[in-house]
């Protein structure tokens, strides 16, 4: 699947695991990495559900038509398909903090 990175920051810390873990912290920014590579690897974005690991879930309210993907404890990566083939990853939160 191709992905589209809605800001500077997020793409560069796709680039390695060492950008990934200097913006995010080693734990997050690992699960970045990991995270990627299986969006990068299946065909079509209907494929992710099929990715328990993953816990793919749809947004509601002003988040409708995003999508969260687990990276660890509270933190999600906000994902939003752009076609079947493609998603633009929308940012790295932890939108259950305060």
């Amino acid at each position: 699947m191709d992905i589209e990175f809605a800001a500077a920051r997020l793409l560069r810390a796709s680039r390695s695991l060492s950008e990934a873990t200097r913006h995010y912290g080693v734990l997050v920014g690992r699960k970045y990495i990991q995270r990627l590579v299986i969006i990068r690897a299946v065909d079509e974005f209907s494929q992710l559900y099929g990715l328990s690991a993953l816990r793919l879930h749809q947004l509601s309210g002003n988040r409708a038509g995003q999508y969260a993907v687990t990276l660890t404890g509270n933190y999600r990566l906000i994902i939003e398909p752009t076609t079947e083939e493609s998603v633009r990853i929308l940012g790295v939160e932890d939108y259950h903090g305060d």
